[in-house]
């Protein structure tokens, strides 16, 4: 939904000055006169730097020194009307909203600060200002500058170039063509992130795939490579399959032979053993002699000889064994020499085979060259590999692209609202009486350079130009609507019928949904008051704001205990 802000009340207190100033706004026109030099325009640019823009501070800088905070009461139109408190001292920030926690912002002073992107960020949200502007490649949360900028005319260059009124914007990449597309409504901005993002990754993808086709298509030793590998791939082919089976036959046997290997020695071995204790079993006695080995008289109990014999005939019945092992002993080693017999053809096939393999040749191509012919053929492969990949994703952001709004749309959108503008941009200048513009290039908004004009025809041109863009940028949907401030309409020395013809045209063609403040000088040699203009061209409509009438440099007047209880709550919302 649209958010409306409408100023009610303006304060600022300086405690160590014992000065102050307050104001409160009426919903309609509000003029701010005073003599020149008075503070009229600290007004306006004290209202925006409440806010956190921090381009006024050094507009602001004779006030500052004197330590002041600035509190703007407002009500924020958006589901339903809400109050709302910004108070401002210095790097702090205060903001009070109903059935809501007070927010704090410390170290606001610049903007690249964490603490003033998160301020960013919130006034963004409170307006609901989706603008995003290009920064270093990416789409980023536009300065509340930016979403200030329609609505405010600043009195130095904003009546010498438009939409100038705070610095620095215009470094920004692409800004004119993305300020006006969001305020006209052309493209959403997280859109605009979105479909930034997708044509980056896009335009990057199409320049690898064009780097790898150009690279797969101009290097003819990857072509060659490949027409090598057809022609030696079958033969190759057949090779390797005749190989792979005798490897397997011989890995197969070179296990057996192993095995029956292990099995032998096992056998051997034991043998040698059963034949040995044999022996010294032959050679105990125990009833007869000594132990053979240490000449010590053997055991002569009944159990030592019941065991002595039971040994005996262990051994004769192992021995036994032996006799069958033995002659499966002699199977094996022929087995042996069966499977060694084979491993060792079958290890000269092999041999055979690849010393053919080696000799063969095609087309001057040989087994070994082949090999080294393989890197090249890889590589070819990774390139035709990666190029399919990427082909893939390249049409899978070309169909998300679809999504969005063609740039032929978006060109054809932008002429339409270009156009629409210049009904009201001619239709404004006609009733201001400024001579009429023979080029298109003056009266269509994203072509408009600095208008060739100067003096009063230059202010009248900018007044038309700011009204007419105002009130374009009202219809579209959704975009915040804030107070529309001019400083110093009659910046130039023009005389009252041109003053006259200002203030008809800013009464007639005034935004009925948002306030205008507004500011004039009064001076000696113009004789008509601020009262005067209110009755005569504003059917005294306007709240009159009197900054001084006879004092330069009177924005802050002395406290005298005025608003009390108004100062008291400032304060304690401070602390």
């Amino acid at each position: 939904m649209k958010a409306t802000i409408e100023y009610k009340r303006f304060f600022a207190y300086s405690e160590s000055q014992n000065k102050y100033f307050n104001t409160e706004f009426n919903s309609g026109i509000n003029l701010i006169h005073g003599k020149n030099t008075s503070g009229k325009s600290t007004l306006i640019q004290a209202i925006l730097y409440t806010f956190g823009i921090n381009d006024e501070k050094y507009k602001l800088d004779e006030v500052l020194k004197e330590r002041v905070i600035f509190r703007l009461d407002f009500i924020l139109k958006k589901d339903s009307p809400e109050r709302i408190t910004f108070i401002r001292d210095n790097e702090f920030i205060v903001v009070r909203r109903e059935d809501k926690p007070i927010k704090k912002f410390i170290g606001i002073s610049g903007d690249r600060s964490e603490e003033h992107k998160e301020l960013k960020e919130y006034v963004g949200n409170l307006i609901g200002s989706s603008l995003h502007l290009e920064s270093a490649g990416t789409y980023k949360p536009a300065s509340i500058e930016a979403m200030f900028l329609p609505y405010y005319v600043a009195q130095d260059v904003g009546w010498v170039y438009r939409h100038k009124s705070f610095r620095g914007l215009d470094f920004i990449k692409n800004f004119k063509t993305d300020f006006f597309d969001y305020y006209l409504g052309i493209v959403n901005d997280f859109d605009r992130a979105e479909k930034h993002i997708l044509e980056t990754e896009k335009t990057k993808l199409e320049s690898e795939l064009k780097f790898l086709k150009e690279i797969e298509k101009s290097n003819d030793e990857f072509r060659l490579s490949r027409m090598k590998d057809e022609r030696f791939i079958s033969t190759s082919n057949e090779y390797i399959e005749k190989y792979k089976n005798n490897k397997a036959k011989l890995i197969k046997w070179e296990k057996e032979y192993l095995l029956a290997c292990n099995k032998l020695a096992f056998l051997e071995e034991r043998r040698r053993v059963l034949s040995r204790v044999k022996k010294a079993l032959t050679k105990q006695q125990p009833l007869k002699n000594n132990c053979p080995t240490c000449n010590q008289p053997l055991p002569n109990t009944i159990e030592y000889i019941y065991d002595h014999l039971q040994d005996v005939n262990d051994t004769n019945k192992q021995l036994s064994e032996i006799g069958k092992q033995i002659a499966e002993l002699k199977r094996l080693k022929g087995s042996i020499n069966s499977l060694e017999d084979r491993i060792n053809e079958r290890k000269k096939l092999i041999s055979e085979e690849y010393s053919t393999l080696t000799r063969y040749e095609v087309d001057g191509l040989t087994f070994n060259s082949w090999i080294d012919n393989k890197v090249n053929v890889q590589l070819s492969e990774n390139a035709l590999n990666k190029i399919g990949e990427i082909s893939v994703k390249l049409d899978k952001k070309i169909e998300q692209l679809k999504a969005f709004k063609a740039d032929e749309d978006i060109i054809e959108e932008r002429k339409t609202k270009e156009y629409e503008f210049k009904r009201y941009f001619g239709s404004y200048l006609s009733e201001l009486g400024v001579k009429e513009f023979d080029n298109d290039r003056f009266l269509l908004l994203y072509r408009i350079p600095a208008f060739p004009k100067q003096g009063v025809e230059l202010l009248k041109t900018l007044l038309a130009y700011n009204f007419a863009f105002n009130k374009i940028i009202k219809k579209t949907e959704n975009v915040h609507r804030l107070p529309f401030m001019m400083d110093a309409i009659f910046k130039e020395d023009i005389d009252d019928d041109n003053r006259g013809s200002i203030l008809k045209f800013i009464y007639k063609n005034k935004p009925i949904d948002t306030q205008i403040i507004m500011t004039i000088a009064d001076s000696k040699e113009n004789k008509i008051s601020a009262a005067d203009y209110n009755e005569t061209y504003l059917n005294n409509e306007a709240k009159l704001i009197c900054i001084n009438n006879t004092l330069e440099r009177a924005f802050l007047s002395e406290y005298k205990n005025e608003y009390p209880e108004f100062l008291e709550e400032t304060l304690s919302l401070l602390e």
